[in-house]
């Protein structure tokens, strides 16, 4: 997770995840009254439904984050949200003694874990990573150094060492360095995510009627209340329905950090055996339950949208287009690199075009250029017709995922289709189902290294123009990757 990449749709996360949680809390808080939970047991209570895991939701939309897709960066940030108010709550609970003496030393000293994290992550990780010299083992060995680090400094002053290892994570979160650690360091994290549920697998009983009952009621709340809550926020805040819906539904599991919390309060005795109990069925469940509403939310999506009756604010459909109606113009789907430089390309050549995207950060980019675009989802009708798709010449996608290739070419238009796949089988059936050209990047780039070559071959002052406009291009690309 990088916290730098959440800057722009940092505050729909924050506001989502803030009234997810006070609805979330205020129902718990109900629930926890009529089932007569003491006031310790109601608090574990509330943090299980409202907290989800950020192990678990992320990894199920990692293609998405990959992709920058929105919804996948709003869940991010949410999570991210979730996730210092659990850390904050383990303070609490991990304090020596449940005094306010305890608990404010408990607060202050993990504080103060984080904001060494914060000096690390600025000052530190570049100077440890260049060090590397971008060697994989060295890589490996710097980030599980800095984990036993935090680790240790977390045992020294008496905190949870969740805490030590969510200070660890932090100060490793700097893009690139990031990137290279999660590429060196993945199978480990499997490892160790196999070896926590499999812990929490062995801490299960046979449950009875009153562990069943309150399960059941949490998972209510969490698989239905939840999601909901978010899509409804999301939706009032501008962002439009199938957004709504897949980040909503990404986020319909119990957090490991609650988990976290709730064996530390079990084994002070702050809470019984029965809610215990109910908890680690619940957050199994929903992990379960979050695994199938992730990866069939489109199909969710189409069923209940329909009977949702939630609808969007009409002054908060973003988008720039022309007084009079487009005629034979360009559609360029997605604002990334190579989005950028179509559309220049375009403007060079004076043709009437317009851009769709639904990332808020390219979209302010888009704003300030003022650029034509619509900002909305190509899955919904209606941000095609703002865009005027029957009356295009020409529609460019950029974005290299199947199901939006094959949303493009199902439009009612004759405008020729461009795509963007991953692999040339894939780009096979799109040619085969009506594209015009598909992008490739692998073959693309084949075709311009072998360019390149007969130009080094042929004349030798290819070589420094060939320089220079490797640099621009990848200052270019740092540049927009940075913002």
């Amino acid at each position: 997770m990088d916290p730098e990449r959440l800057k722009t749709i940092a505050g729909d996360g924050v506001k989502t995840a803030a009234i997810q949680i006070l609805a979330l809390s205020a129902a718990s808080i109900a629930v926890s009254y009529i089932l007569g939970l003491r006031p310790f047991e109601t608090l574990i209570f509330t943090l299980t439904v409202s907290l989800s895991s950020t192990l678990v939701g992320l990894d199920l939309i990692e293609q998405d984050l990959n992709l920058e897709l929105a919804h996948g960066r709003i869940a991010e940030s949410i999570h991210l949200s979730q996730d210092m108010i659990a850390v904050l709550f383990i303070m609490i609970v991990g304090a020596s003694t449940f005094t306010l003496s305890a608990i404010l030393q408990s607060i202050l000293l993990g504080s103060t874990l984080l904001a060494l994290s914060l000096v690390f992550r600025s000052y530190g990780i570049d100077f440890l990573s260049d060090l590397t010299d971008n060697s994989r083992e060295l890589m490996t060995l710097l980030s599980l150094s800095v984990l036993i680090g935090f680790l240790a400094l977390a045992e020294y002053l008496q905190l949870s060492l969740a805490i030590g290892a969510f200070s660890a994570g932090f100060a490793v979160s700097k893009y690139p360095h990031n990137m290279e650690i999660l590429d060196t360091t993945g199978s480990l994290k499997d490892f160790f995510s196999a070896i926590f549920f499999v812990s929490i697998g062995a801490l299960l009983n046979t449950p009875s009627l009153e562990v069943i009952t309150i399960s059941a009621l949490m998972l209510g709340l969490i698989t239905l209340i939840k999601p909901f809550t978010v899509i409804g926020s999301l939706v009032g805040l501008g962002q439009n329905k199938r957004t709504a819906y897949l980040t909503g539904f990404s986020i319909d599991q119990v957090s490991e950090l609650a988990l976290t919390i709730t064996i530390q309060a079990f084994l002070a005795n702050n809470i019984g055996t029965t809610l215990f109990q109910a908890v680690i069925i619940t957050a199994t469940t929903s992990m379960i339950i979050s695994s199938y509403t992730t990866k069939h939310g489109d199909k969710i999506y189409n069923i209940l949208s329909k009977y949702d009756h939630i609808e969007a604010f009409p002054d908060q459909a973003k988008g720039k287009t022309p007084d009079q109606e487009m005629q034979n113009h360009v559609i360029v789907v997605g604002y990334d690199t190579q989005g950028k430089t179509i559309v220049e390309k375009l403007r060079e050549e004076d043709e009437q075009f317009v851009v769709i995207e639904n990332d808020p950060e390219k979209v302010t980019d888009l704003e300030e250029k003022e650029e034509n675009f619509v900002y909305g989802d190509v899955f919904e009708q209606e941000t095609w017709e703002r865009s005027g798709s029957q009356n295009a010449q020409l529609i460019i996608s950029t974005i290299p995922v199947e199901k939006i290739s094959k949303k493009i070419l199902s439009l009612e238009t004759d405008a020729d289709i461009i795509l963007r796949s991953k692999s040339s089988s894939e780009a096979a059936k799109l040619l085969d189902e009506g594209a015009v050209y598909v992008n490739v990047p692998d073959i693309l780039s084949s075709e311009l290294l072998t360019d390149h070559i007969e130009g080094l071959m042929e004349n030798r002052q290819y070589r420094e123009e060939l320089r220079r406009k490797s640099m621009l291009e990848l200052r270019r690309f740092v540049e927009d990757r940075e913002g």
